[in-house]
């Protein structure tokens, strides 16, 4: 079975809201504003938006991927350094 390009992106990005929220809510104990946690969708929006374009970045979900992993781990780090120093 072969999963096409948006949904490989889309898992990605439900992927890490999951594991975000579980980090915030039992690791970290901290509630976040709710703009931090919908920051890992912006990728996937600018994703959705790029597919009608039909441009190079539309053909390589590796980068949309990555950029989805790259803000989920820069929104849980403030809070986890935080956590870790006090």
């Amino acid at each position: 079975m072969r999963i096409n390009n948006q949904a490989k992106v889309g898992l990605v990005t439900v992927i890490c809201l999951l594991c975000q929220g579980y980090i915030f809510t039992y690791l970290l104990h901290v509630q976040p504003n709710p703009v931090i946690s919908f920051v890992p969708l912006l990728p996937y929006i600018a994703y959705i938006y790029a597919r009608g374009r039909r441009a190079w970045y539309y053909k390589k979900p590796l980068y949309w991927m990555a950029a989805v992993v790259a803000l989920t781990v820069l929104d849980i780090a403030p809070f986890a350094l935080e956590n870790y120093l006090s």
